[in-house]
């Protein structure tokens, strides 16, 4: 950030979780699509000016509960476009803690919905105990979405 002023900053969990999938998106070179993956985290946002720019901050524990994949992902969308604002893999024995930051103008004062989606992984935010598993409680896995407005 440069010379901007700090206008709100919101906070958002990101909860342990069992996926139940282990969809994931396809292997090319194109941006993942919001159907693609499995959904993790949504969240509705309405920013407070038009005349800024979001920070968007997200970290999560992307892994396999079951044995199926060693590479994982996630993907960030926002609700009025179909392909990832951006996306983040890793190749690991069975998971790994992922971060997207992403930064893009404020489209004014109406509310989107913005949702995280994974690729391969069962499991978020749980304990890397081998494959992943319930351990040490569900709120101290817990993660956070972050949006910071700056204002321009």
């Amino acid at each position: 950030m440069s010379g901007g002023i700090l206008l709100r900053k919101s906070f958002f969990t990101i909860p342990r979780q069992n996926l139940g999938s282990h969809a994931q998106f396809p292997n090319d070179d194109t941006a993942p699509q919001i159907t693609e993956g499995v959904q993790f985290f949504s969240q509705a946002y309405t920013p407070s000016t038009a005349n800024c720019d979001l920070y968007i901050h997200c970290t999560a524990s992307v892994g396999e509960i079951t044995n199926i994949a060693d590479d994982v992902g996630m993907a960030l969308f926002i609700s009025d476009n179909t392909s990832a604002l951006r996306a983040v893999t890793d190749y690991s024995v069975h998971g790994a803690n992922l971060v997207i930051t992403h930064k893009m103008p404020s489209w004014g004062v109406s509310a989107k919905t913005f949702s995280l989606r994974s690729h391969k992984g069962d499991g978020i935010n749980y304990a890397a105990d081998g494959y992943y598993q319930q351990k040490y409680g569900a709120s101290t896995h817990a993660s956070l979405f972050t949006i910071e407005e700056i204002a321009t």
